[in-house]
């Protein structure tokens, strides 16, 4: 029982490790840091659940879903072309997408959210699903889903 016990937990932790080793979680390319609008922090609401990997990178890939969300910012999930900016938990809790984050699109729906958005609308091109983007801003982890994401995002450029 104990040889059946240790070939399984050995089994568990090598799936594991290949699945760790296959999605690292690594911004596709490092932009200076002036690329990104550093001002949009003041805009993130919560900022400190979000821990930061690289303060400006570039990402492409294809426009799976867009969400507006209760906070004011748009969620859109993206089918990244380079599958390493992704970790293990965006492959199994975000189904394969890097979470892209737009901050203060649209009024937000509760008041605990409104602090971060006074006086702000970001005035960004949100895509429509199936456009293939160029996405450029912060990329983070979120500590909270645990997942990779951009977020604040800077800008957004439709590829087509």
């Amino acid at each position: 029982m104990q040889a059946l016990l240790l070939v399984v937990g050995a089994s568990l932790i090598a799936v594991l490790l290949t699945a760790w080793l296959r999605y690292p979680g690594k911004p596709p390319l490092k932009l200076p840091v002036e690329s990104c609008d550093a001002g949009l922090w003041k805009h993130v609401y919560s900022p400190d659940r979000l821990r930061v990997i690289e303060p400006c990178t570039a990402v492409e890939g294809r426009v799976v879903s867009v969400h507006l969300q209760s906070d004011g910012d748009v969620h859109i999930a993206l089918d990244p072309d380079q599958k390493s900016v992704l970790n293990l938990v965006n492959k199994i809790h975000a189904r394969g997408h890097l979470i892209v984050e737009a901050v203060c699109n649209h009024e937000p729906a509760r008041e605990a959210d409104r602090a971060a958005c006074t006086g702000f609308v970001q005035q960004l091109t949100i895509p429509n699903i199936g456009d293939r983007i160029r996405v450029t801003g912060s990329y983070v982890t979120d500590r909270d889903n645990g997942w990779n994401e951009v977020h604040p995002v800077t800008r957004i450029e439709i590829l087509r």
